[in-house]
């Protein structure tokens, strides 16, 4: 359980990071697309990060 928590952690960290990039400059994060724009960053990397927030806090709260 304490590699799944450290990969979890990793991952939020990454999204995040992701987010302040893209939001920055969107062609970073966002390269593969043909039209990049800030809300396309939040939509991709943002929903990572809220999912990836909300099952590390249900984690934390079940006590895993």
């Amino acid at each position: 359980m304490a590699v799944f928590k450290l990969l979890l952690m990793i991952s939020l960290a990454l999204a995040a990071l992701g987010v302040l990039l893209g939001l920055w400059r969107p062609v970073i994060v966002l390269w593969w697309l043909d039209y990049q724009n800030r809300r396309r960053v939040l939509q991709y990397y943002g929903t990572a990060l809220l999912l990836l927030g909300a099952l590390w806090l249900l984690l934390r709260w079940l006590g895993a």
